[in-house]
This record gives structure tokens, sequence and C-alpha cells, in this order.
């Protein structure tokens, strides 16, 4: 909350009509806020009664509008979950002894482009389907963990990304900050090894995992709405088309959601990404250095053997189509990549 202390002065009828802002008698004030919102808090002079006007894109509340004088102004910025900066003005005018008074606030609000967590900055955006994503794989190192280029620590769960050209795990910082960290669905969710089972699976669907507050892992419906299909029996397609009429990155010519449309829409995927592949027997994996899948917080598969091979859904970014990115289930304890979603208000 941003406090501004000013001197109160006494209502002289006589006198011109004077408003002004703070100690030193300003006539005009600007804010700069964030995407997050403010409330301002303010005492303005005023010699006569005063009225207040808000024009512009940001959509603030003043309280009160109007005033005898001496009154504290409450400016409510609320959360900007537009894709633009916005702007307002408010106008306080006050008449009196012949002459017009006017005291103008602008309000620049700034939209949501990045996220600091764990000494790292995010580069996040709103996508067409209407949710704020990161637009960088997360590569934040759980509490308890370690990243590890070995592929037998399924238990551990957290492994440096795969370098392409060599086909091996690499802790490249440079590629280490493009690719982030590879992730378990356990070590994503913030379980411990061994945690999910066949009769828990399911209940783990957008929960904040090792997300920052206010985000969680995606949804199975926020990966349909973004890509389309996803291959579960939750949406019957032949019956209703569903997500994969609206989501936006789908073509249906393709049969796929595209590379190309979801990059556009900046959200910065590439099927070079790499991934680790749980072997059947779940004690070690494998490096698959084309093809990528982004872990959504769905079980989707149980496992026959209700240990090793329960699968959650994600979104799986291949060279198909010229480059998809359409949903796929995925083991749970192979190594993806991680993206966080908005929480919704």
């Amino acid at each position: 909350m941003l406090a501004v202390t000013v001197a109160l002065t006494a209502c002289v009828k006589d006198p011109a009509a004077e408003l002004t802002l703070g100690e030193d008698k300003a006539t005009t004030a600007s804010y700069d806020v964030t995407y997050a919102g403010e409330v301002i808090e303010t005492v303005i002079n005023a010699n006569y009664p005063w009225t207040a006007a808000i024009t512009g894109t940001c959509q603030v509340i003043v309280e009160p509008q109007q005033g005898e004088g001496g009154e504290t102004v409450k400016i409510t910025v609320p959360e900007n979950l537009g894709e633009e900066k916005t702007e307002a003005q408010i106008l306080f005018t006050c008449e009196g002894g012949g002459a017009k008074a006017e005291l103008e606030v602008t309000i620049v609000q700034d939209v949501l482009k990045t996220v600091e967590y764990a000494g790292v900055t995010y580069k996040v955006k709103k996508l067409k389907d209407g949710n704020f994503w990161f637009v960088e794989n997360l590569r934040v190192v759980p509490e308890g963990k370690t990243v590890t280029k070995d592929l037998e620590a399924l238990d551990n769960g957290v492994w440096y990304p795969v370098d392409a050209k060599e086909k091996v795990l690499t802790d490249n910082a440079d590629t280490v900050a493009k690719k982030g960290y590879l992730y378990s669905a356990e070590a994503a969710l913030g379980l411990a090894p061994k945690t999910v089972t066949n009769d828990n699976y399911t209940t783990y669907e957008g929960k904040q995992g090792i997300c920052p507050a206010g985000w969680h892992i995606p949804t199975l419906d926020e990966l349909a709405g973004l890509v389309g299909r996803v291959a579960v029996t939750k949406y019957d397609l032949k019956a209703d088309p569903g997500p994969v009429a609206t989501a936006p990155y789908w073509d249906a010519t393709a049969g796929a959601a595209l590379i190309s449309k979801a990059n556009e829409d900046g959200f910065n995927i590439h099927n070079t990404t790499g991934y680790i592949n749980a072997a059947a027997t779940a004690t070690k994996g494998t490096v698959l250095n084309v093809m990528n899948y982004i872990l959504s917080s769905y079980g989707v598969t149980k496992a026959a053997d209700n240990t090793f091979n329960n699968q959650f859904s994600g979104i799986m970014v291949a060279a198909t189509n010229g480059g998809s990115c359409s949903g796929a289930s995925f083991n749970y304890r192979g190594g993806a990549s991680v993206r966080c979603v908005k929480d919704h208000k």
C-alpha cells in the first residue's frame, strides 16, 4: 500500500478554489502500479467541495468520489489480467470563489510478464486459451532433491536437460537456462518417491507442486483447452469435439496442435528439448533427444502392477506434422519438462 501523507487545509469559502496533493502542493500525480494491483491512499487539500471523474482503460475505484476537502481518498487498482498495459486518469475538480481548480492523478498499470521464483526470472504470458502460462521450463530444485545425470536415480526424479546432439544429459549453464530441468511427476508434484499408487493417482490434479505460490501444475482441462486432443476418455471426441474444436493451437487439417501456432503466440516450445523415458522395470531411464513432454497433474492410467507404470497426461512435443504439440500420456517416473499455470480466481 502506498500512502501519501499530506497536510490538511481549512476550507475557506472566500478565496478562489484551490485543490492540491501533498505537502508540496502538487497539482498532478502519477503512480506506476504492477499487474497485481495496489491500494493508494491519499488526502487532497481542497477549500471547496470537490468531485472525481475517472477515464481510461485501467478499471480503478475511487472512494469517495466527492467530498468537502481533507478526506482520505482510497484509490483501488485491481489486478490486471489482460495482455496490455492499462492507464487511467482521475480528474479531481473543485469550484468556488469564481474559479475552478483541477488535480489530475494518472495510474499506469503493467501487465504480467515475468515471475521471480527461487532466484530465477521466468517469462510468463497470457496465451490464447485465456490462461497465464510459464513460457519457459521450470528449473527449480525441490527441497531435499539434487539435480543429477544419473539415469537410474528415478526416486530422485530431477535431472539435467538433454544435449540433443550428443543424446546425453548436460549441466551446461546455457542449456539449463534454455531447456530447464527434467522432473518425474512425483518430483514435480512435491511428492515422496513411490507415493503415487493405483489408489491415489487421480487425486493430484491442480496441485501447486513445485510451482510458485499462486501457480499450479497444469490440469487436463488446461491442456485440452490449449492444444485440443488429449489421449484420455474424459472427452468423447466422436460425440462432441469439445476442446478440439476450440483449442487455439489445434489444426484440423493436421489432426494435431501445431508447434508453429503455439510459438506464434509465444509459448516457446521445441521438439528437440528431449526427455527421459522410464524403462518398463522402472530401475533406470533412457535419454531421448527428440520429442519432449510437458507434464500435467492429471493421472490418466493406473499400472497393472500398482508400482511403476502409472501414466500422467501431458503435452507431447514432437516432430510429426512438421512439429506438433498434442496431448499424450507419460510414465510418471520418467523425466519431462514442467510449466506452471496461474491459479484461477
